[in-house]
């Protein structure tokens, strides 16, 4: 028997939500952002989509959810977001704590900003399970 272990990096796709997408993957496959007949048909589901998560995530209509196309570029969006609408206000506040076992675009984005002497990076030490001691990060 396999087990697959690695579920945080990517996921086996529920048969439901298989069903749901098999239409976008052969018939319906136009850019909803596009103007002509293949994007201005899928526009309507893809709003309806984005409405279920915004119920799901209780958020109200006229704030933004950000889809990405991938964790990669989430990560980047965050740490290059934080630097940009906080640091850049706030430069005496310019210290980021992390672990050497984050992700490597985690490592790799903080990395550019403190290459670019734009942050300062700490690395805490985690024990055998991953975790961090609060007072390591004092």
């Amino acid at each position: 028997m396999r087990v697959y272990l690695d579920n945080n990096a990517t996921t086996k796709i529920d048969p439901m939500v298989t069903m749901k997408m098999q239409p976008f993957l052969g018939e319906y496959y136009g850019n909803p952002n596009s103007l002509h007949q293949y994007g201005m048909e899928v526009r309507p589901q893809l709003n309806e989509a984005m409405g279920y998560r915004y119920d799901a995530l209780n958020v109200p209509d006229d704030d933004d959810i950000l889809v990405t196309s991938c964790a990669t570029e989430s990560n980047n969006t965050v740490l290059k977001g934080v630097y940009f609408k906080h640091i850049l206000k706030n430069p005496e506040k310019n210290h980021i704590v992390t672990t050497a076992v984050e992700h490597p675009c985690i490592l790799d984005t903080l990395h550019f900003l403190s290459d670019n002497g734009l942050v300062e990076v700490s690395y805490v030490d985690v024990d055998e399970h991953g975790g961090i001691k609060a007072e390591d990060i004092k």
